[in-house]
């Protein structure tokens, strides 16, 4: 499979027999080139603006935005619920976190997780082969929490996500503590995942969004 970044929380999976999945898509007030994929499913963490732009992708795709088991092609994805914020969703609501698989891989993206997970999301959690984390803080967790839950589900690889960068200038931190205490390696913007390759791949990465 394939993994693109385009910026905040925003990335396809292309697998090999052509399905795509686009995560969280943003709308024009995220200054950063929008996620325009013609895609088979577009998976929503959250109804927030700057995820739940559909209105950017092509095609003929299912949404999904609800907990439970889905079914794209044969990728089976696993909406978890979860909270926005330490308070039960009482600022800022509910999330999503997804773990999808297929091509024998795992990979988890947490939405804009707000808080440390209970017994329950972690399970959901544990174990997967790329775990892409929120880091900012303000409206998820921030770097030492998102290091935190590195340590406690224990994936195999993490990509950081949702950071200020020179090119989206909101509140919430940048990536520089995560790339300093993870050693996190900046790659391309699309990175190539498979079962042969997994192994060669840094444990911490921050992919380029451009």
């Amino acid at each position: 499979m394939k993994l693109k970044y385009y910026g905040h929380a925003c990335f396809t999976l292309r697998f090999a027999d052509g399905t795509v999945l686009a995560i969280d898509p943003f709308d024009e007030s995220v200054s950063y080139a929008p996620c325009d994929e013609s895609c088979d499913a577009a998976l929503l963490s959250h109804d927030h603006f700057d995820h739940n732009h559909v209105q950017s992708l092509r095609g003929d795709f299912a949404v999904i935005r609800e907990e439970g088991v889905h079914n794209v092609r044969g990728v089976r994805i696993t909406a978890v619920p979860s909270f926005h914020d330490k308070q039960r969703g009482a600022l800022r609501g509910r999330n999503l976190i997804f773990r999808i698989e297929g091509e024998g891989l795992t990979i988890v993206h947490l939405g804009d997780l707000g808080h440390m997970p209970d017994e329950n999301q972690l399970r959901a959690i544990a174990g997967a082969d790329v775990m892409l984390t929120p880091i900012g803080g303000t409206y998820t967790i921030d770097t030492p929490e998102a290091e935190a839950l590195i340590r406690l589900a224990q994936p195999k690889h993490a990509v950081a996500m949702h950071f200020r960068t020179p090119d989206y200038d909101f509140n919430a931190s940048t990536c520089a503590s995560f790339e300093r205490d993870m050693h996190a390696v900046r790659m391309p913007r699309e990175v190539e995942i498979t079962k042969e390759n997994l192994a060669s791949l840094p444990e911490a990465m921050i992919l380029s969004y451009k």
